[in-house]
């Protein structure tokens, strides 16, 4: 008996460890000619469909098998591999042999690569699994195993025998070409095929009707190049087949496009060597080692005479890396089969536990988004809300229309204490209990609050709103914007933060977004852009209430809002309700007073409150201080009239002893950037007040007891608890603030200058510079090494706020170089270095989340960044200009952002740049970004970025973050830096970093208005490369608009995508409907058949998109027209699209037509277990005995199914299916109901006549 032949030996499916798997049958044929011994067959169980070809290869039996004809990918190898373990129990490992695409430049036709371990991947990594990204395609999740410790050994040690000796593979390949004669001229001789690699971008032509374009040669697989321009060939000197060892990428798509091809070995560290279709499927199930003989370059060239010779390549390959196990090195290792139950449980726990690892990730990643929390606020409104106040609102004409979509604003005007909040509240209430567990539409809120700088910053809301869209799973823009921020780089400006927005509204329906007190926003002038945004996006109903104000005027009428002013008579009715609540809800009033005072009480009230709830408040409280008729007289009879007047009064009876120790609270309580803590408030009176000649800190100042500090404004000033809205600051505490929005508009309305107040006279400026004395002073006081200590925030309370706001303070402070603010921050910086030191450790500026004073070790700063930089950062023009005066050299590398002309620029300090750049520091000094340009383009610095171009900033000059500064403004979408660019002749094609250039990053984040700059240069070649990626980018991104701009300056549409093919199947894919119906305007094939997708129908019936199926059929699609996973009716069957299959059926579809895995759409709606559709199908005369596909049968499909039903088993029955239909594989129907111990399914099959064959 020759080598090779059939060997007459006895095994069993126990004797054999190796599992070889191929996907094609000249796969399987190469894998079988280089057995050395082949092994008779053995009998298998019904229910695995493999076939199996067995024999020898040195000491190790191995079994060959292939996937089915016409199936690829992971899901399939996967199967395989599920079915070949539990025949054979012993397998011990796998390996994956067959052909796969190239990627140049280092690997060649013929070459043959196998997997191996390296750059921190197993070997093969599954590139399009994850889920897709803006802009990018796809974002990889997940990991596949590395190959287990005895086959790494293997291929090091075959590795190092392929460097001192050569490959074996020619010496394999002259032993098949002997044993066996008829494979010779396909599988081992190479000398006459032509190796050709055409350049990346070149496209194998197609003719006018989309076919792919043949030449005439007589040799089928040269000729499919032959109309191909060979002037587009790469020229390469020849060499002989190598072996490579490396990454392998495994996809469930072709990988058929050039630049595709390179785009993804570039997401992968450019470390990709083969592309294929199944080992990932394999890597999971059993270890293994995939090895691929190469036989085209993954691209659209396709040249398939090379198959033949790689696979023999690849089986010899494989044959010497087995010859290199010693069989001893697997006697140990347990078989797969033994251990599938361990991994099945293994894997639940491990999924499990990733589910609950993810909700933690997830909610720190919002936390790191917003760490506010709106319902802190929503609730304690709610909490002031009396029953049956504010329903007139709901009643309201406009508010019912706008709650049914006639109008999209919806603005309410009021004074200030007529109860606009507590009206919030119950909008809110409203809207939560008419969608209350509505998942599609979302309701988001946001209460500005003018004593917390967090509250009324408009960045700080629009972060806020996208937190609550996002959760409780965020989508990828906030992923994206969350890693940006990790490890120290600032915040994105507004206009990431809005883009981050609309890519969360994308999956929602109707967005409810209610803004309160919009006025006391201190971004008011930025809210335009914001308006527009909401604006633009119809899907969001606004809801919001203001002062009426020249400014929220100018935003109701460019938002083209409903307006509706505060109801005097109504508020009247509710300011009733309130002070009757009040009087007679048990308080001091109800038990003091008898009934009929009560109601005199009462008659008073509503006659004087003039609209404002915070008024009533107000008086109610004056009643509170009578403790007699008497007195209560008086009290009614000079009851205030308006805020002003009451508060005037508040003051006026504050102890004039304790009126200095009032302004200076009054002060600070009103142009503090945060509510300050009750401690923090104790302590500003133990320092100097008002200029005094000590400037240190005087402990017998401090207020005894901190909660008398309410006593000395009463009514005025508030203490709170503090919201708990940080993960970082759960600790309750109380705050103290100024009890009203209104309270702040009467200290800072300048009306002090005469009458019996003018001690108060608070203003702006002075308010500033005398806080940030105060901060400083107390800085000062911590001017040794020793100072800052765990203890230090019960030793000095208000070291913290000190810390981080004195530079705020000071920046808009009015104040000379010769003044006492000067004279402080000189100190810190300059004189004492101690102090300076310990200024950072209590609060840094430049990496803000290192230090916080909750933490219970503060470490001691190591080489902190220079004075220069931190005034730099923080954008202290004088201190900056007195460093300069002593300091010459100044390009110092340090700190987050590299050097202080940086820390300038990503602050937005321009005068400190102009400043630092007139002292010499080269504009062209690099940070983390690159250029400071890139550092401004991508902040959104207009105006620093002019400066820098001013002052020769190259536009174009490459960076480490981004290409160019064009790149960076495009990435931070900002429309006046790119304007301002391109004005200085910023090249538009230049050579981008994170895109290919501006075109494609402009259309992979989608920015219409860009776009439309971008598309008037000049140099913008509608034929070019450049132009074809933005195409494919925005018929991916399924973005219409995007798409009719660049119709408008490119050619026909004959375009494609890079991941789906024809445009219209991307189209189709992404489910944009409206991008569909602009393709088919312009006349292309609406029938196209990609080779993985089928038709555009196909692909829009397997989403389940009714509206694009609709489109499609409108216009005339083929319904008959299938791809290898068959045809629209069959794939909607399948996957339980009940609405299209009743579609497709009254629109003609064949309901017998086979194809696909089930063979039938009744077979594949009987499989997946939809009663619905089998009902619908069979009434339209679906043939319920059609013998096809894997099952054979209708009857079979269901007993094998994913949820085997009695039900559909009935009705089959009663529409006359066989219940003795036979499958060579499971039998009969009531055969497959007792294998799966259907006891139900199988005693109503023998009511039937049902027999077993077993």
């Amino acid at each position: 008996m020759r080598e090779g032949s059939q060997e007459n030996v006895t095994l069993t499916h126990e004797d054999y460890t190796v599992g070889w798997v191929c996907a094609l049958p000249k796969e399987i044929v190469a894998g079988t000619a280089m057995l050395d011994q082949v092994h008779p067959t053995l009998l298998q169980p019904r229910n695995d469909s493999n076939n199996y070809t067995l024999g020898r290869i040195g000491t190790h039996n191995i079994v060959l098998t292939c996937l089915p004809l016409g199936e690829t990918g992971n899901n399939s190898s996967a199967s395989v591999a599920t079915h070949l373990t539990s025949t054979f129990p012993s397998i011990k490992f796998g390996i994956m042999v067959g052909i796969g695409g190239g990627v140049p430049p280092f690997v060649r036709l013929g070459d043959v690569v196998v997997s191996a371990p390296g750059n921190g991947y197993g070997g093969v990594v599954q590139w399009d699994f994850g889920k897709t990204e803006q802009g990018d395609g796809f974002r990889r999740t997940g990991a596949l195993n590395s190959p287990p410790i005895f086959l790494k050994t293997a291929l090091s040690t075959l590795k190092a025998k392929h460097e001192m000796e050569g490959s074996a593979v020619p010496k394999y390949l002259e032993e098949m070409e002997a044993k066996w004669p008829m494979l010779a001229p396909k599988y081992t001789r190479r000398e006459k095929l032509e190796d050709m690699l055409f350049a990346a971008d070149y496209r194998h032509p197609e003719t006018s009707d989309g076919a792919k374009s043949s030449g005439t040669d007589a040799d089928d697989g040269l000729r499919s190049c032959a109309g191909c321009d060979r002037t587009k060939l790469l020229q390469r000197k020849h060499r002989d087949m190598r072996v490579h060892y490396g990454l392998i990428a495994s996809g469930n798509q072709v990988v058929k496009d050039g630049i595709f091809r390179d785009e993804i070995n570039s997401r992968l560290g450019g470390n990709v060597l083969c592309f294929e279709m199944e080992a990932a499927g394999l890597m999971n199930q059993f270890p293994c080692v995939v090895v691929r003989g190469i036989c085209d370059y993954s691209d659209s060239h396709k040249i398939k005479n090379w198959q033949e010779y790689a696979a023999a390549a690849a089986a010899a390959t494989a044959k010497e890396i087995l010859l290199m196990i010693p069989k001893r090195d697997i006697v140990s290792i347990s078989p797969m089969a033994k251990m599938k139950l361990l991994s099945g449980l293994k894997r639940e726990l491990i999924s499990e536990t990733t589910d609950a690892v993810r909700d933690i990730e997830d909610r720190d990643l919002l936390q790191r988004i917003s760490d506010l929390d709106a319902t802190v606020d929503h609730d304690r409104a709610r909490a002031k809300h009396v029953p049956k106040t504010g329903d007139w609102l709901l009643h309201h004409e406009m508010y019912r229309k706008w709650m049914d979509g006639d109008s999209q604003v919806l603005w309410l005007h009021g004074i200030s204490g007529s109860g606009k909040t507590i009206l919030t509240s119950t909008v809110i209430e409203n809207l939560q209990k008419a969608y209350d567990n509505d998942k599609e539409n979302k309701i988001a809120y946001f209460y500005f609050t003018f004593t917390d700088s967090r509250k009324s910053a408009l960045e700080g809301c629009m972060r806020n709103i996208l937190r609550q869209l996002s959760a409780p799973s965020p989508c990828e823009a906030v992923r994206n914007l969350y890693k940006w921020e990790c490890g120290g780089r600032t915040q994105q400006a507004l206009e990431s933060v809005l883009r981050a927005v609309q890519d969360a509204l994308e999956p929602l329906g109707r967005v409810f977004l209610i803004l309160d007190a919009l006025d006391e926003c201190e971004d008011i002038a930025a809210l335009s852009s914001v308006m527009t945004f909401i604006r633009s996006n119809t899907q969001i109903s606004l809801f919001v209430t203001s002062h009426l104000t020249p400014e929220t005027h100018r935003l109701t009428l460019d938002v083209q809002a409903s307006i509706i002013e505060v109801d005097a008579a109504q508020v009247s009715r509710d300011i009733q309700a309130f002070v009757n609540h009040r009087l007679f809800s048990g308080g001091k009033s109800s038990r003091r007073w008898t009934d009929e005072v009560m109601n005199h009480i009462q008659a008073n009230f509503i006659s004087s409150s003039a609209g404002m709830f915070r008024l009533a408040e107000c008086q109610l409280r004056e009643i509170d201080r009578c403790y007699s008729c008497h007195d209560l007289q008086i009290a009614l009879s000079r009851l205030p009239t308006t805020l002003s007047k009451i508060y005037e009064q508040m003051l006026g009876r504050i102890d004039p002893a304790m009126r200095q120790n009032a302004r200076v609270l009054l002060t600070w309580l009103t142009f503090s950037f945060r509510p300050l803590q009750l401690q923090e408030a104790a302590e500003i009176f133990a320092l100097p007040i008002d200029g005094g000649k000590s400037s240190s800190l005087d402990p017998q100042r401090r207020l005894l007891d901190p909660n008398d500090i309410i006593s000395i404004c009463p009514g005025i000033v508030t203490v709170t608890m503090k919201d708990s809205n940080s993960l970082r600051d759960s600790k309750e505490e109380l705050v103290v603030q100024l009890a009203h929005s209104s309270v702040k508009d009467f200290l800072t309305s300048g009306n002090f200058s005469h009458g019996a107040n003018k001690w108060l006279g608070i203003k702006r400026t002075q308010s500033h510079q005398a806080i940030a004395e105060t901060c400083l002073h107390y800085l000062l006081q911590l001017d040794r090494r020793d100072s800052v200590t765990p203890t230090i925030r019960k030793d000095f309370p208000l070291a913290q706020y000190a810390a981080e706001f004195w530079p705020s303070h000071a920046r808009l402070a009015s104040f000379s170089s010769d003044s006492k603010l000067q004279q402080l921050m000189e100190n810190l910086f300059i004189f004492r270095t101690s102090a300076f030191i310990n200024w950072i450790r209590i609060y840094d500026h430049d990496q803000p989340w290192r230090t916080h004073l909750n933490s219970l070790h503060i470490s001691v700063a190591q080489a902190s960044p220079s004075p220069l930089y931190f005034a730099s950062l923080t954008g202290l023009h004088a201190v900056v200009s007195c460093i300069l005066a002593n300091e010459p050299t100044i390009s110092k590398s340090e700190g987050l952002y590299g050097n202080a002309l940086h820390a300038a620029v990503s602050s937005g300090h321009c005068k400190i740049v102009e400043l630092l750049l007139h002292h010499g520091l080269r504009v062209d000094t690099q940070g983390p970004y690159g250029s400071a340009l890139h550092a401004a383009a991508y902040g959104g610095q207009v105006k620093i970025c002019q400066l820098l171009l001013d002052h020769g900033a190259e536009p174009d000059a490459p960076g480490e973050e981004f290409g160019n500064a064009l790149e960076a403004a495009i990435y931070g979408g900002h429309v006046k830096v790119v304007q301002l660019l391109l004005n200085r002749g910023a090249e538009v094609t230049a050579a981008g970093k994170l895109y290919v250039d501006s075109l494609h990053a402009t259309c992979s984040f989608g920015n219409v208005e860009i776009l439309q700059l971008l598309l008037k240069q000049r140099d913008i070649d509608p034929l070019g490369k450049s132009y074809n990626r933005a195409l494919q980018v925005a018929v991916d991104r399924g973005c219409t608009q995007m798409l009719a701009l660049l119709r408008q300056h490119g050619p026909s549409p004959a375009y494609r995508s890079a991941v789906y093919g024809s445009a219209l199947h991307a189209a189709a894919a992404n489910a944009c409907t409206r991008t569909m119906e602009l393709l088919l305007d312009q006349d292309i094939d609406i029938d196209a058949t990609e080779e993985d997708h089928g038709t555009a129908l196909c692909i829009s019936a397997s989403k389940g998109d009714m509206d694009s199926v609709e489109l499609l059929l409108r216009r005339n699609a083929d319904i008959t027209l299938q791809g290898t996973t068959g045809t629209a009716l069959y794939i909607a069957s399948g996957l339980g699209h009940s609405p299209i299959v009743r579609l497709l059926l009254q629109h003609g579809a064949n309901f017998n037509s086979q194809g696909g895995h089930f063979g039938t759409p009744l077979q594949a709606a009987c499989y997946k277990g939809n009663i619905e559709i089998v009902r619908m199908l069979l009434l339209s005369g679906a043939n319920v005995n059609a013998s096809a596909g894997e099952y054979g049968s209708a009857l079979h499909a269901t007993a094998c199914g994913l949820s085997a039903q009695v039900e559909i088993v009935q009705l089959l029955l009663q529409y006359g299916a066989n219940v003795q239909a036979w499958n060579a594989d499971y039998g009969t129907p009531l055969d497959v109901a007792l294998l799966r111990q259907n006891m139900e399914v199988a005693r109503l099959l023998r009511g039937y006549g049902a027999r077993s064959t077993r």
